[in-house]
């Protein structure tokens, strides 16, 4: 029943063919899961975590995440790093974090990258490597990544960590902005307004 509860399971949390449904689609979810599917273990877990279907209970959803990371799905990854990262439904532990961010920036999780790159510019989980930490967060911003794209713009106009550069500041910033960052948007009318 492996296959057909993970069919089932994803046509109920879709809406595909008939109703959407969380909670019908938890119970087949569950079932693939338990199955080994790992698109099961994944939205299992963020199920948990965002209370679709249920309660919200973050321990599931790190007990979820887990085989799904385990298997490399890069969502999974990601989110587990974040709970480990935040303390969210585990213990706080940044060396875990740092691991689980660096594998799925590997897979080309941008949002994995921006985070990354957080952890080497300022040390968490690992030794702080600055040339490390920029190097990442310019991958993330160049695959579109809005978090990224505003601290990359940020660090240029305060010439943080690299060398002061109002023109890539404004390149960045504007990118962020455009992607729907809202301090980006900010900070660009600011600059505006003082060039004027």
């Amino acid at each position: 029943m492996g296959s057909n509860a993970m069919e089932l399971g994803w046509k109920f949390f879709h809406g595909i063919g008939r109703r959407k449904n969380h909670r019908a689609a938890l119970h087949y979810l569950e079932h693939a899961a338990r199955q080994g599917y790992v698109q099961a273990q994944f939205v299992l877990a963020y199920s948990y975590a965002h209370g679709l279907g249920t309660r919200k209970n973050l321990k599931l959803a790190v007990y979820w995440y887990k085989p799904a990371a385990r298997k490399l799905h890069p969502d999974a990854l990601f989110n587990l790093a974040l709970a480990y990262d935040l303390g969210r439904g585990t213990r706080q532990d940044l060396r875990a974090a740092f691991s689980l961010y660096k594998k799925a920036a590997l897979l080309g999780d941008r949002e994995a990258q921006c985070n990354l790159a957080i952890a080497y510019l300022e040390g968490h989980g690992t030794k702080q490597n600055l040339r490390t930490g920029i190097k990442w967060m310019e991958r993330a911003a160049r695959k579109s990544d809005p978090k990224a794209q505003y601290n990359l713009g940020m660090a240029y106009f305060e010439g943080e960590r690299v060398n002061e550069n109002l023109s890539r500041a404004r390149h960045w910033l504007k990118k962020a902005a455009a992607n729907g960052h809202k301090r980006a948007s900010a900070k660009l009318k600011r600059l505006r307004v003082s060039s004027k």
